[in-house]
């Protein structure tokens, strides 16, 4: 019971390494870029001992989070930019500021994000461990 068996898709195995890298490097949170809340679900399974920090433009996405476990979703809504790079580190700085207002991340919290190298659901497959800054506004970059 609670084991997966092989063969898993390239979505499900990052899902399983973040939590697991969450574990290994103390982190404060998991902070998943999605669409679909797919990625957030599937690292939600594997019960990491971290808040889930989900952030989306879709708030259907966001309210159905609410049932998956340790699941905090953030919605946001500005309008996407043109370069994905620069879109995504956006949605990370949002999420990391509202999680740190609301008292789940202080200055120097190592956090463990997942991304998707393009645009759309199924495309995670990126996990990066960031520390939060002293001043998390525009013109921090995570991506730098």
């Amino acid at each position: 019971a609670g084991k997966v068996l092989p063969p898993i898709d390239a979505t499900h195995s990052v899902a399983i390494a973040a939590v697991e890298a969450a574990t290994k490097a103390l982190a404060s949170a998991i902070l998943v870029i999605t669409t679909s809340g797919r990625s957030a679900h599937l690292v939600a399974k594997y019960r990491p001992r971290c808040p889930i920090i989900a952030v989306t433009r879709h708030p259907q996405v966001a309210r159905q989070a609410h049932l998956y476990r340790g699941i905090l979703p953030v919605v946001f809504d500005k309008e996407p930019l043109t370069d994905w790079l620069k879109d995504v580190d956006v949605r990370i700085i949002h999420g990391l500021q509202v999680v740190s207002k609301k008292g789940f991340l202080k200055e120097g919290d190592q956090v463990v994000v997942l991304t998707g190298w393009k645009s759309g659901s199924g495309y995670t497959n990126t996990i990066r461990i960031v520390s939060v800054p002293k001043n998390l506004d525009s013109s921090f970059s995570v991506l730098s």
